[in-house]
């Protein structure tokens, strides 16, 4: 009963929100109605596959950290193509209100082939804290290096912060992490255990979430080519920038499914920072349509390929 009521309170926090936001968005809209009408979309089908591709190879090398910290740290293995089945099917469950749906389908579907609940849980937990903090530190770098939309001072010393945080982590991260997982398990009431990651692993974890952060940012970045966008040279690490910090902001706020609203609303206030209206206004609904259609696009290719690995262990 009484999980009845958090997710009630959780769907009602959800609906405010999403109701202040599109509020937000509805009255910028109508009062630059005059701007956005002056903007004539020139469909570039080059860089919209481009934008498209360049999301889903962003999830792909998120999908093989996955596949190669699961079977570093577990005596089972796991294929290539197996992991991108479950991490890619499970995805679809984001836009359902909470975060932990999609890892109840990687333990409903992982258990039975002999890998724990724990270890499932551990791999998501490493996995997501190295791509948040790894798509910061590339975010707040593109930020730095843009126009002065933030106080050079701010943006450096976030940087800087970052950085040497991930060094530490890297170099400390038995401690740290152990300390990590004890507040998760309080908080959610989990029972997960802490698995000792080699450090060549979490090099190679940071360089492919490196690679993917600037993907992710590249796919902004061709999308406006794409839908016929001219802007100066010097904003092009805006963008990307905005691409990446919104995406992080959104998957924090929680009680959000899939960060709907908080992502569009903060890339809408760091391109509305760099005096780009008219962008801030469409750029952030049309990444949300793009990286939704990815996440159909995947999710099939999941659903499909499961149901042929289902069929194959018949």
């Amino acid at each position: 009963m009484k999980e009845n009521y958090k997710n009630i309170l959780r769907i009602v926090l959800s609906v405010l929100v999403l109701s202040v936001i599109f509020f937000f968005f509805y009255r910028e809209f109508r009062e630059n109605w005059v701007i956005i009408q002056s903007f004539k979309m020139k469909i570039g089908m080059f860089f919209l596959i481009a934008s498209f591709l360049a999301i889903v190879i962003t999830y792909v090398l998120t999908t093989y950290c996955w596949f190669l910290t699961i079977n570093a740290l577990s005596e089972q293995k796991i294929t290539f193509m197996k992991s991108i089945a479950m991490v890619n099917t499970s995805n679809l469950t984001k836009y359902i209100p909470g975060k932990l749906w999609s890892y109840a389908l990687q333990m409903y579907w992982l258990v039975n082939a002999g890998f724990s609940k724990s270890l499932i849980l551990y791999v998501n937990l490493m996995n997501l804290f190295v791509s948040l903090i790894t798509t910061l530190i590339v975010g707040v770098g593109c930020l730095v290096f843009s126009p002065a939309i933030f106080p050079p001072a701010l943006t450096i010393t976030l940087l800087v912060a970052l950085i040497v945080f991930e060094f530490l982590f890297i170099a400390y991260n038995s401690p740290v992490f152990k300390r990590v997982i004890a507040v998760v398990n309080r908080i959610f009431k989990l029972d997960i255990v802490y698995y000792e990651a080699p450090r060549s692993l979490l090099y190679y974890l940071h360089f492919i979430n490196f690679l993917s952060s600037l993907c992710f940012g590249l796919g902004a970045y061709f999308l406006c080519l794409g839908i016929g966008f001219e802007f100066d040279s010097s904003n092009i690490l805006l963008i990307m920038s905005s691409m990446m910090i919104a995406d992080v902001i959104g998957f924090v706020a929680v009680i959000m499914p899939g960060g709907l609203g908080v992502r569009e609303s903060v890339m809408y206030l760091i391109l509305n920072g760099g005096s780009i209206l008219t962008l801030a206004l469409i750029l952030p609904i049309a990444t949300r349509l793009v990286s939704m259609f990815v996440d159909i696009f995947l999710g099939t290719i999941g659903v499909v390929l499961l149901k042929r690995i289902k069929a194959a262990g018949k």
